[in-house]
């Protein structure tokens, strides 16, 4: 522990005076043109458990005239089993992240070629999306070339490389293409085509495909995409090549806007359309979930991981401004697993009936008594088949602005908890005070309870409490730090989610950009 405090001690020191003499005069010290630094530095030990986990993330990048480069160098230093914090290793060090490109011609008519590591989503990521994003521990970054050309109206992007599982290994070889039209002005096309090829030789390669429309008119905007999967060999050994594909998936979407007033529709449809690789622990698509993403605690601690080869749901969102004073925002989504003759129940040789996987409510109400007072009530409710629970959710929160700089926010939530299958019951209570000195900075203090009756006239209560300072340095650097303890929960973020153990301890984050 002594050597991780110092090592993270001399590497703050160290930002710290990058960030001064960025700030400085010229002659002390200046960024060379076109150079960029990123550095994101956490840290945290729990108590309980006796687990620290320091994690670093350095990204130079280099611009200049046609040319770009960048190289991010990654340190991890975990007690941790989770693999997605170890990545199976217990000391990682490497430069993970590198890549080259060129830039030639115009935005109009132009190519970029980029070799090493890149990201890329297509369309609204149902036969792409590569992607990192760190709350999750998600990075599936390719590593090969990646060509998107852009003339008149058309852009094309193709690309070929592989990601890293979850023991860092690079073997099954992606393939994709993407071609887009724009040139009519109330609508817009698309295709997407992408292939994995399995390292294992003799295993079929799995492909997925889509054509996609975007629609925009008067006020009315849309879109939809259609997507099959094949595989020669489930189609040869499971269907005996009676079908042309081995899934299929939809997914679309209408928003409709009126002055004060707007409302947005989606529906989906994911029958065994997961893109993975051929050891399954790298997910190439991420098709959008309908899963309404909240702010509040209590509203994600019940969450419904999106499943691609098993779901048929829609959500619709109403919003309405009544007045200049007074909103409201009322959502109803549901999601349900498939019926027996979908291709997911006959691949896996399933008879399962039809249930709800994901039911959820959600109203607010915004209202502004003064320039110095804004509350907003909320209320949510969902089912949950992962956990089998039902979750009824209150929340009231108030914003007292003192002046144009100083503001106080206290936030009050309640659930109710009851599972479905063994009929408990319990709840939870949050208390949230959050002070903020714009825009430098802010100190929340965090209180949740748990009380739960397993028997009659037995009670059972447990506390969790924390502090987070924030503070931003300069104008280049922001630190986070948290003492205290949390309830164990999931992160989730667009359907995709991660599991955090319970922790009791000390947690520091700082990014600095130059």
């Amino acid at each position: 522990m002594k050597t991780l405090i110092y090592r993270g001690t001399v590497l703050i020191i160290l930002l710290s005076s990058i960030k001064v003499l960025s700030q400085s005069d010229s002659r002390w010290f200046l960024l060379p043109d076109g150079l960029g630094i990123s550095n994101q530095l956490e840290y945290s030990y729990n108590i309980d458990n006796k687990i620290e986990i320091f994690e670093n993330w350095l990204t130079l990048d280099y611009n200049k005239n046609i040319f770009s480069a960048g190289i991010r160098f990654e340190a991890f230093q975990p007690n941790d089993p989770d693999p997605s914090v170890s990545r199976g290793k217990v000391r990682y060090a490497d430069i993970a992240y590198k890549y080259i490109s060129v830039d030639i011609g115009d935005v109009e008519e132009g190519i970029n070629i980029t070799a090493g590591n890149f990201y890329k989503l297509f369309a609204r990521g149902m036969i792409l999306k590569s992607y990192e994003d760190r709350n999750i521990r998600i990075d599936n970054n390719l590593l090969g070339v990646k060509l998107e050309a852009n003339y008149k109206d058309f852009t094309l992007t193709a690309l070929s490389g592989s990601a890293s599982n979850a023991v860092d290994e690079r073997k099954d070889i992606l393939h994709a293409v993407d071609l887009q039209y724009r040139g009519f002005d109330i609508i817009k096309f698309g295709t997407s085509f992408a292939s994995n090829q399995p390292a294992i030789d003799g295993i079929a390669r799995t492909t997925l495909a889509s054509f996609r429309v975007q629609p925009s008119i008067w006020n009315f905007d849309g879109y939809a995409e259609y997507g099959i999967k094949n595989n020669k060999d489930i189609q040869e050994q499971i269907f005996n090549n009676s079908e042309s594909k081995i899934g299929e998936a939809f997914y679309g979407s209408l928003n409709f806007y009126y002055d004060a007033f707007s409302v947005v529709g989606e529906y989906k449809y994911y029958d065994n359309f997961a893109f993975t690789s051929n050891d399954g622990t790298i997910f190439y698509n991420t098709s959008p979930s309908l899963r309404k993403e909240y702010t509040y605690q209590l509203l994600n601690r019940h969450p419904s991981p999106l499943d691609q080869s098993n779901e048929e749901g829609f959500a619709v969102e109403v919003n309405y401004n009544i007045s200049d004073e007074t909103s409201v925002v009322v959502n109803y989504g549901i999601t349900n697993t498939l019926q027996i003759s979908s291709y997911f129940q006959r691949v896996n040789n399933f008879s399962l009936p039809i249930s709800t996987q994901l039911k959820e409510v959600y109203a607010q109400a915004t209202h502004s008594w003064n320039e110095s007072l804004t509350s907003i009530l909320a209320f949510g409710y969902n089912e949950e088949l992962s956990t089998n629970t039902k979750n009824f959710t209150p929340i009231l929160e108030n914003k007292f602005y003192f002046d144009d700089i100083n503001t106080i926010k206290l936030v009050l939530e309640h659930q109710q908890t009851e599972n479905l299958t063994t009929d408990e019951k319990y709840y939870d209570d949050v208390i949230a005070i959050e002070y903020l000195r714009s825009p430098n900075f802010n100190v929340s203090l965090v209180t949740e309870m748990q009380t739960k009756e397993p028997e009659a006239g037995k009670t059972i209560r447990k506390i969790w409490s924390f502090i987070q300072f924030g503070y931003k340095l300069g104008n280049h650097s922001d630190l986070s730090l948290l003492f205290g303890s949390r309830q164990a929960g999931n992160i989730c973020i667009g359907g995709i989610c991660r599991y955090e153990p319970a922790f009791q301890g000390v947690e520091l984050k700082i990014l600095t950009r130059l």
